[in-house]
C-alpha cells in the first residue's frame, strides 16, 4: 500500500550563534544529532515538516541555517511558526532553497494544511479568523481527500498544568470547524517538547519531541526531563490509515539542568 512519508521535527530553537546553548543544551549540536538519526533510521521519505519554534533569536541567519541543515535530505521542507518565532522574518526569508512557504499540500489521496497559531507578544496560541477561514476553505475545496492539519500549539490539555495555560486558546473554534469535515483524521503539533498522542473527537493527535530539551511530563510546574531529543515519522496511507512513531537519539545532548526554572 502506497504511503506519503513525512518526518516531523519540532522546537529546534536555533540561534545565530551556532554554539549558543539554551538551558544547558547547544541547540544546533542537538539538532545535528537528530538529523544524523534521521539519516540512519528514517529510510526514504517525501518531506520534512517543522512544527514551530524554528529559531530562538528571530535572526534571519538562524532561519537560513536551519534550511541549510535540513537540505541534506533533498526533499521539500515546510514549516509553521511557533511562539518563539518571528512570522514576519520567516516571511522575508522563506521560500529559501528547499523550504517552501506553501500552507496547503495536496498529494495523491491527502491534503495537508499548515496553520499559524502564533499570537503576537504571547506564549499561548490562537488561530485567528483568517486562519480559521483558510482551514475551512481548504477542507471545502477537497472533500474527498483525507486531511491532516498542522500548527504549533497543542489543541487540548496534555497534562502539564503550566504548559496547558499556553495551549491553543480558541481550540473550541478549531474543533467546531473540524467536526463538519469528516475527512480530517489527524492533527500534528509541537510546542510541548514531549511525545504525546491522543484520539480526540475521533481524530488522532500527535506531538513530536523537541530536537533539543524535553519538558517533564505530567507536572504542575516547569521542569526538564532527562530524555534524548528525537523526531516523529508519519506514514499517510492512501486509504486514510496512519502509521507513526517517535525515534530518539541514544543520549541527551548537552548538560542536563535538573534545576532549570524556565527560559526566555
Amino acid at each position: 500500500m502506497a504511503a506519503l512519508r513525512i518526518i516531523q521535527i519540532s522546537d529546534t530553537h536555533l540561534f545565530s550563534d551556532a554554539n549558543k546553548s539554551l538551558v544547558g543544551v547547544p541547540t544546533q549540536k542537538s539538532l545535528e544529532a537528530v538529523l544524523d538519526l534521521v539519516k540512519r533510521k528514517a529510510g526514504e521519505f517525501d518531506m520534512i515538516i517543522h512544527s514551530g519554534d524554528l529559531a530562538q533569536d528571530y535572526a534571519s541567519s538562524s532561519y537560513i541555517r536551519l534550511v541549510e541543515m535540513l537540505g541534506i535530505f533533498n526533499v521539500p521542507i515546510y514549516c509553521v511558526p511557533g511562539n518563539h518565532d518571528d512570522p514576519a522574518m520567516m516571511a522575508n526569508v522563506y521560500p529559501y532553497q528547499l523550504m517552501s512557504s506553501d500552507r496547503q499540500i495536496v498529494r495523491d489521496h491527502w491534503q495537508i494544511i499548515l496553520l499559524d497559531s502564533h499570537k503576537p507578544n504571547a506564549v499561548e496560541g490562537c488561530l485567528d479568523a483568517q486562519q480559521l477561514k483558510y482551514l475551512e476553505d481548504c477542507l471545502a475545496s477537497y472533500p474527498k481527500l483525507h486531511a491532516m492539519v498542522i500548527f504549533h500549539h497543542q489543541p487540548m490539555p496534555v497534562g502539564c498544568e503550566w504548559l496547558d495555560k499556553q495551549q491553543l486558546t480558541n481550540a473550541d473554534e478549531f474543533w467546531k470547524i473540524i467536526s463538519r469535515f469528516p475527512q480530517v483524521n489527524t492533527v500534528l503539533f509541537g510546542h510541548v517538547h514531549q511525545e504525546y498522542e491522543e484520539v480526540l473527537n475521533g481524530i488522532k493527535c500527535y506531538s513530536a519531541p523537541a530536537t533539543c530539551f524535553q519538558f517533564k511530563r505530567k507536572q504542575d510546574k516547569f521542569g526538564l526531563e532527562n530524555l534524548p531529543p528525537g523526531f516523529r515519522w508519519v506514514h499517510l496511507h492512501d486509504d486514510g490509515q496512519i502509521e507513526t512513531a517517535v525515534v530518539r537519539t541514544d543520549h541527551y545532548v548537552g548538560e542536563f539542568d535538573a534545576k532549570s526554572k524556565g527560559y526566555l
